[in-house]
């Protein structure tokens, strides 16, 4: 359900787009789509993941700056400062020792308690910064694309293209993981409680 409620702002900027034709209108519907995302996760979950936050924040900057100089360029814009941003985030999180792709791979792994990662210290710099470059690699992907095939297919690409390019790199991401990932075995050896 949660990764709905990821789609769902991108989701219906594209269905607004498509049916109207107008990245104005869009841009209005992604900012009512991201204020209700934004809301759902916080009545469920009590709390806004940050990407979520950081992400609505750009989205409210941009798409303002879309709708009062009704210039889409802005929006258009928007998933790159994103990536770039994240991109950005993973880098000084490196520099500062605070390596932010280990703590998601480990914040993943959480939700499986049978499975231990044992990767060495040395492969987590390297991971990072292959997750730095993926991350300002999509936002130069996003202008590229803009640019070359204009409007339409941007705007198809930013849900089926950024969808597809994403699960390709996270597939990659588990299999080279899965070499450090062990299953951890039930203890036997406890004695029945009665």
């Amino acid at each position: 359900m949660k990764q709905f409620f990821d789609f769902f702002p991108v989701g219906l900027f594209v269905v607004a787009y498509f049916t109207s034709k107008d990245m104005i209108l869009a841009t209005k519907v992604l900012m009512a789509a991201s204020v209700i995302q934004i809301a759902v996760f916080w009545i469920w979950k009590r709390t806004v993941e940050k990407l979520h936050l950081g992400t609505f924040v750009v989205v409210v900057i941009m798409g303002s700056l879309t709708i009062f100089l009704d210039n889409p360029i802005f929006i258009i814009w928007k998933p790159s400062i994103i990536n770039w941003s994240i991109a950005t985030a993973f880098l000084v999180s490196l520099l500062i020792r605070k390596n932010l792709v280990r703590k998601a791979v480990e914040g993943f792994l959480k939700q499986a308690p049978h499975l231990s990662l044992k990767m060495p210290e040395e492969k987590w710099a390297p991971l990072c910064i292959v997750w730095v470059l993926f991350f300002i690699l999509l936002g130069c992907i996003n202008l590229f694309v803009y640019f070359t095939y204009g409007q339409d297919f941007w705007v198809t690409f930013k849900l089926v293209g950024f969808t597809i390019i994403n699960m390709v790199f996270f597939v990659g991401q588990f299999i080279y993981l899965s070499r450090y990932i062990t299953e951890i075995e039930p203890d036997t050896n406890q004695e029945p409680q009665g």
